[in-house]
């Protein structure tokens, strides 16, 4: 019972270890998904739509592109969340909370922070989540953001003049978050421990019967044959008849032995007999032929 109880405290931290593996796995993916879709927004789609005319396209801006395919992924897999927040977004939905507020603060704070992750809740509803930070790069992303004198008049219509504007190069200006479910990799990695312990209390149950089994077959009766004829020759005078061995091997011999030594006391024990018995006649028959 114990190696079953420590082998099933190993396996859960192994499946626990692995569990938050692929956890981390799987958000780096839609992290990385993301990031894909940015890019190809900023390669390809943002040229074709002819970026840094006067006109503005929704479309082409990387953050709303990465955010409107993965909303349509969350349709499918609704506990699966991504977002793009800032603490001064063009878009006012996209302005982080205080929470996330905490996590830019940390990323402009440290150049060389590139990810924070953690877990979010508890239950059933605790989440994995990764961030990492959305830094200004490119000299292209301030014709909409240096200033709203110098932004497109269709975005200005669209989302006002007060927000999105005053970005510097280098700065953080936003963050890419991710939140996983854990309950099924945790529920998987449970249900691995179970099927392991399982396994081998299962094992070591039929182990225990199988070496009873033959202990009783084996050790256990053949011992209490001999104990049976042993006291069986104990108590008798008459030499019984050589029962068949109990067992082969070394209770076969041990059988023997016993059968030996009762055939050497009986005899013994006959022979004692017969000269106390005929000691005892010579002395009666001499004493009348003294007297005569």
């Amino acid at each position: 019972m114990f190696g079953v109880t420590v082998a099933g405290l190993t396996s859960y931290r192994l499946e626990s270890a692995q569990a938050q593996a692929e956890v981390k796995q799987k958000a780096d993916l839609l992290l990385e998904t993301a990031l894909a879709v940015r890019s190809y927004t900023t390669d390809e789609i943002a040229p074709a739509l002819g970026r840094g005319a006067a006109s503005f396209h929704s479309a082409e801006i990387p953050s709303f592109a990465a955010q409107s395919t993965l909303k349509r992924l969350a349709a499918k897999f609704p506990e699966y969340h991504y977002r793009e927040s800032s603490l001064n977004p063009t878009n006012v939905q996209d302005r982080a909370t205080d929470w996330e507020v905490g996590l830019l603060r940390r990323f402009s704070a440290d150049a060389t922070l590139t990810e924070q992750y953690g877990e979010l809740g508890s239950g059933a509803d605790r989440h994995f989540y990764v961030a990492r930070p959305i830094r200004l790069k490119s000299q292209e992303c301030l014709q909409c953001h240096s200033s709203a004198a110098a932004a497109p008049p269709e975005m200005l219509a669209k989302y006002g003049p007060n927000n999105g504007f005053g970005w510097q190069m280098g700065e953080v200006v936003g963050l890419q978050l991710v939140e996983v479910p854990t309950a099924p990799t945790d529920r998987k990695a449970i249900n691995s421990v179970l099927v392991t312990t399982g396994s081998l209390t299962s094992i070591l149950v039929l182990s225990a019967v199988i070496f009873l089994l033959l202990l009783r077959r084996y050790v256990t009766h053949p011992l209490e044959t001999l104990t049976r004829v042993a006291h069986a020759s104990s108590l008798s005078s008459v030499p019984a008849e050589t029962p068949a061995p109990v067992a082969a091997g070394q209770f076969a011999e041990l059988h023997h032995a016993i059968m030996r030594l009762q055939t050497s006391v009986t005899r013994a024990l006959s022979l004692i007999e017969r000269r106390n018995g005929g000691h005892g006649g010579g002395q009666g028959g001499g004493t009348p032929g003294e007297a005569c």
